[in-house]
């Protein structure tokens, strides 16, 4: 086969190009540190790259949802903790007043500071968080405990539901940040056929204070003691229930991190490996220049040049 200049010329010419792609390409790792910039670069690596950043993106909206249920507990667990102390004030100011020697105006002053643990604990059971109501089951935005001044039975009416908040914290798994505000307030007590509510409590209590005897408020000791063993039972499973948020979330956390490493490996590159191979397809590309210059006419070089 007869070899021609422009057979010549076109080999130099397709070589050039070649090492000065492989130059380019290089150089564009290094400067997005990246090994593939785009599906041509590697297919494989590509579709596993972005199954990855699917998964690590997935993980950190998991992660908001364990923030916000964890939040979410904590105020419930926090207002409680209130309610709590509201009770076992309650209970104490029951015990001076069942002792039998108070006069009716410290009767009566004990009962005014009941109206205020009354007043203290609809606030408490009415806390919000982020702006929704915490133990209004899904009625999130309406105020689910108001005043019922038009009954006799309970100063208190319950305007929420028992519906379970749920927030998915993995593929297929959901926690429910929220108890039953009706039953944590309005069913504390049991009286064996019937169930009184805390304000209901606290109420008598005032009114034994204001107006009744001793005997009155001695019989309010042991619905305290009720109510309040039921606040703490239902402190313990929102407690229970944050700490399962709490080693969720660093489990997420480790996952993360193995997630984010292997992508690294697969997408990320070596500088100073990327930067010796850069320097050696330069060398190569200015060895290509000088061959081709000996090789091809000088018209050409003198345009090259």
């Amino acid at each position: 086969m007869r070899v021609t200049n422009r057979m010549l010329t076109n080999n130099v010419i397709r070589n050039i190009n070649r090492n000065l792609e492989n130059m380019a390409r290089t150089q564009e790792q290094m400067s997005s540190g990246k090994r593939v910039n785009r599906p041509s670069d590697d297919p494989i690596v590509v579709a596993r790259v972005l199954a990855f950043k699917t998964s690590i993106a997935a993980n950190d909206q998991y992660k908001k949802n364990m923030e916000d249920a964890k939040g979410w507990l904590d105020a419930s667990e926090s207002a409680l903790g209130m309610a709590t102390d509201v009770l076992q004030r309650a209970r104490e100011l029951a015990v001076y007043g069942s002792n039998g020697t108070m006069p009716p105006e410290s009767m009566d002053a004990l009962g005014k500071e009941v109206d205020q643990l009354l007043d203290e604990m609809m606030q408490v059971a009415n806390t919000s968080y982020g702006g929704r109501y915490i133990f209004g089951g899904s009625q999130t935005t309406a105020t689910p405990f108001v005043s019922n001044s038009s009954s006799t039975d309970d100063p208190v009416e319950y305007n929420g539901d028992s519906a379970a908040l749920n927030w998915e914290i993995a593929p297929g798994v959901t926690i429910s940040v929220n108890e039953n505000g009706d039953q944590i307030f309005m069913q504390a007590i049991n009286n064996g056929s019937a169930t009184e509510s805390i304000f209901k409590l606290l109420n008598d209590l005032s009114a034994a204070l204001h107006g009744g005897t001793a005997t009155d408020v001695s019989a309010t000791l042991n619905k305290f003691d009720q109510a309040i063993d039921h606040i703490l039972n239902t402190r313990a499973t929102l407690g229970a229930k944050s700490n399962r948020m709490e080693m969720a979330m660093s489990r997420l956390d480790d996952t993360q991190i193995g997630l984010t490493q292997t992508m690294s490996k697969l997408e990320d590159i070596d500088l100073a490996e990327t930067v010796m191979n850069y320097k050696t397809q330069e060398n190569v590309y200015l060895a290509s220049l000088s061959t081709g210059a000996m090789v091809l006419q000088p018209s050409l070089i003198d345009y090259l040049r």
